[in-house]
C-alpha cells in the first residue's frame, strides 16, 4: 500500500462496462485527506467519506430513529474504516463482524439506501417483536440502544454498482431485546 502525501486534489474516473457492453463514465474527486491507497490496476481508493456525506448518513439515520424514540447516533469512525476494508473485495455479503451491519446496492446514494432500509417498518409486527429478513435492516436503524454508525461506499467496477455499508455499534438484532429497542412510531 502506498501513502498518497503530495495530492492535493485528484480526479479519478472509473470505467465500467454494462451488461449491454455500453460504456459508462463516474468521475470522483476526492481531495489529499480522502486519498489512501493506490490498488494494483491504479486507481485510488477513498479512505473516508466527506463530511458532507456523513451529515446526511447521520441526519437520515436520525430522523427515523427520533420517530421511535431512539436516541441520536453519532459517526463511529472505526466502524467506518471497519466497513471500508470489508467492501473492498466488492463482495456483496455480509462481514459476520463485531458490529450490526447494513448493506445495499444499486441505490444512487447513502439516503436512498436508509430510506429503502426504513421502509421495511412497514412489515414489522410489534405485537410479535423480532428478527425477520424482510424488517432487519429497519430493526437495526431504529434500535434503540445503538449509540454510533460508522459508514462506507465502493464502487464496483465489475457489477457496476456502488455498494454501501452500515456498521453499527452496538449491534441491534439481538434476540430478546426487541421489544424495548424497537419502539412503535410516535404519533
Amino acid at each position: 500500500m502506498v501513502k498518497l502525501t503530495s495530492v492535493v486534489v485528484a480526479t479519478v474516473a472509473f470505467f465500467a462496462v454494462s451488461t449491454s457492453a455500453q460504456h459508462s463514465t463516474a468521475l470522483h474527486t476526492f481531495t489529499a485527506d480522502q486519498l489512501e491507497r493506490r490498488s494494483d490496476d491504479g486507481v485510488i481508493s477513498k479512505r473516508d467519506l466527506s463530511a458532507a456525506e456523513q451529515k446526511i448518513i447521520l441526519d437520515t439515520h436520525n430522523k427515523y430513529r427520533a420517530r421511535h424514540g431512539a436516541p441520536p447516533l453519532t459517526w463511529n469512525a472505526k466502524a467506518a474504516q471497519f466497513g471500508n476494508n470489508w467492501i473492498q473485495k466488492c463482495q456483496f455479503k455480509h462481514s459476520g463482524g463485531k458490529y450490526g451491519e447494513n448493506l445495499a446496492a444499486g441505490y444512487k446514494d447513502f439516503k436512498t439506501g436508509i430510506d429503502a432500509w426504513y421502509n421495511e417498518a412497514s412489515k414489522y409486527n410489534y405485537n410479535r417483536p423480532g428478527f425477520s429478513m424482510a424488517t432487519g435492516h429497519f430493526t437495526q436503524v431504529v434500535w434503540k440502544s445503538t449509540k454510533s454508525v460508522g459508514c462506507a461506499k465502493k464502487f464496483c467496477p465489475g457489477s457496476n454498482w456502488t455498494i454501501y455499508i452500515c456498521n453499527y455499534d452496538p449491534p441491534g438484532n439481538v434476540q430478546g431485546q426487541y421489544r424495548q429497542n424497537v419502539l412503535p412510531r410516535k404519533k
